[in-house]
C-alpha cells in the first residue's frame, strides 16, 4: 500500500510534528509512505532524510498550480490513500479523484469543505465524537498523537526550590494568566518555587506585565522557544498545563514520557491523557484557586507526585508510544482501504 502523507504548513507546531510522526510510523510498519510539504517548511528540514519527500508549495488555500502539481504527483506515484493534516491539506486533497482521502483532525474547528473527505482520523475521543456529530455519514477512527518513549527513567527528588514549568504558545487558549494568578495566592507566595515558561506568542508582553503586577516578576523565567525539550523537562520538578482549550496536548505526553509529575486542566485532550489521582492531577479549567490548591498538594507531597510521574511514564508508554500508536494507525488506514490496487 502506498500512502501520501500531506502537511502544508511552514511553521513548527503540532500538525508539523504529527506529520513527521506519521511518516515514521508508516515506515516502521512497511507501508510505502511519501510525505508532501512546503519545500522550505520546518517539517522538510526535520524530516529524516531516508523518508521520501515531495515538495508542494501553495501560495493560498486555493492555488491552482499547487493543485495541478498534486494531481501530477498522484498520477505518477499512484497512492492508495491520502492522509491530510490540517484544513489546507484537506482542501487540496479533495481536488484529487480516484484516491481514498483521510483527514487527520487535531481539533474541532471543522470546515464545510471537509465533507468531501472519505473519512477522518481523530486524535482524541472528544474530537472523534464532534466529528461524528458534524459528519454523521463519515467513518471516523480514533488514533492519538504519539511520543517517543525511552527506556526506564528515574528522576531526582524535588529541588529545595522546586522548578515549575510549562511549554507552549503564549496564547490566551493556554491559560498562562490563570497559572500566574494561582501562583500569586498567598499560600503559594509563601512557598519556595520558580516558574519557567517555554515558548513565545502574542500574549507574552501581556503575561510579563501581569507577572509584574502580581509581584512574581523575579520568580518567572521566560525561556522562549525550546529546541531541546528533553533538557527542558529535565530542568523541571513539576509540569503544569493550565489550558482553557486543548484538543490533545502533545507537550503533556512528552512531559509524562520523562516521568515528570504533571498537573493539567479538564480540557478535551488532557482529561483523556491524565488519569486524575493516578498519573497526575486534573483541575477545572479557568479556576485559579483549584490550580493553586493542586500545586500546593504537589509541593507538599513530592514523593506522592514522583509516584504519579512514574505511573504516568508507564501509562504513556503503553498508550501513546510510537509502537502502540503505529498499530492503531495501520488498522485505521486499512479500514479505509483494505488492500492495495497493485
Amino acid at each position: 500500500m502506498r500512502v501520501f502523507n500531506i502537511m502544508l504548513g511552514r511553521a513548527h507546531g503540532g500538525l508539523e510534528q504529527a506529520a513527521i510522526d506519521y511518516a515514521e510510523m508508516l515506515a516502521t510498519n512497511a507501508i510505502d509512505g511519501v510525505t508532501l510539504g512546503h519545500p522550505r517548511g520546518w517539517m522538510r528540514d526535520h524530516l529524516p532524510s531516508e523518508f521520501n519527500f515531495l515538495p508542494l508549495r501553495c501560495i493560498t488555500d486555493y492555488d491552482p498550480i499547487a493543485t495541478w502539481r498534486l494531481r501530477g504527483y498522484v498520477r505518477k506515484h499512484q497512492p492508495d490513500v491520502i492522509i491530510a493534516h490540517g484544513t489546507r491539506a484537506m482542501r487540496y486533497a479533495t481536488q484529487v479523484s480516484g484516491v481514498k482521502k483521510i483527514g487527520v483532525l487535531h481539533n474541532t474547528r471543522f470546515k464545510s469543505d471537509m465533507a468531501a473527505m472519505d473519512g477522518f482520523i481523530a486524535v482524541s475521543p472528544r474530537v472523534a465524537a464532534a466529528a461524528l456529530e458534524r459528519f454523521p455519514d463519515k467513518t471516523v477512527r480514533m488514533v492519538p498523537n504519539m511520543v517517543r518513549v525511552g527506556g526506564d527513567v528515574t528522576r531526582s527528588p524535588f529541588r529545595d526550590t522546586p522548578i515549575l514549568g510549562s511549554l507552549g504558545r503564549l496564547h490566551t487558549n493556554k491559560g498562562y494568566d490563570v497559572l500566574l494568578k494561582a501562583l500569586a495566592t498567598p499560600a503559594l507566595v509563601a512557598k519556595p518555587w520558580r516558574l519557567v515558561l517555554g515558548g513565545d506568542g502574542p500574549e507574552r508582553a501581556s503575561l510579563e506585565r501581569e507577572a509584574q503586577s502580581l509581584g512574581l516578576a523575579d520568580r518567572v523565567q521566560w525561556a522562549g522557544w525550546i529546541s531541546d525539550r528533553h533538557a527542558f523537562f529535565n530542568g523541571l520538578d513539576l509540569f503544569v498545563l493550565p489550558s482553557r482549550e486543548e484538543p490533545f496536548g502533545i507537550v503533556l505526553i512528552e512531559a509524562m514520557a520523562e516521568a515528570l509529575p504533571v498537573i493539567a486542566t479538564d480540557t478535551d485532550g488532557p482529561s483523556y491523557i491524565v488519569r486524575d489521582g493516578e498519573t497526575g492531577l486534573v483541575v477545572p479549567r479557568e479556576n485559579s484557586q483549584a490550580l493553586a490548591q493542586a500545586i500546593i498538594i504537589a509541593l507538599e507531597r513530592p514523593s506522592d507526585m514522583a509516584a504519579k510521574g512514574l505511573a504516568g511514564y508507564r501509562d504513556v508508554k503503553a498508550r501513546f508510544s510510537r509502537e502502540a500508536v503505529a498499530q492503531l494507525l495501520v488498522v485505521a488506514i486499512k479500514s479505509f482501504h483494505p488492500g492495495p490496487k497493485r
